[in-house]
């Protein structure tokens, strides 16, 4: 096994690490929005879309303006596609 696989398959399992953290970030900004939102207009857990998320996002910053959760979220995210290109590199994608 190369050292480029090795690398490929490292970033991989980085791909999934940070995909789980961002998820489990996007609850706890869910949780915190629904605790000061009226009963009515909670988000649900389920059937996320990007209208949805937009929306949710922009509710974050309203309610919490010092909020650190979007932040972290936008890291993560951008970790991941790093993770996502370097893994790509690793398995040899990019070569022509």
């Amino acid at each position: 096994m190369t050292g480029r696989i090795i690398v490929g398959i490292l970033s991989l399992v980085c791909v999934s690490i940070f995909g789980l953290l961002s998820a489990i970030t996007g609850l706890q900004i869910v949780e915190h929005v629904n605790n000061k939102l009226p009963p009515g207009s909670h988000f649900g857990e389920l059937g996320w879309h990007w209208l949805k998320t937009q929306r949710l996002h922009r509710e974050y910053g309203r309610l919490y303006p010092g909020g650190q959760l979007l932040r972290k979220v936008r890291i993560l995210w951008g970790l991941g596609i790093m993770s996502l290109v370097i893994s790509a590199w690793g398995f040899g994608i990019f070569l022509t």
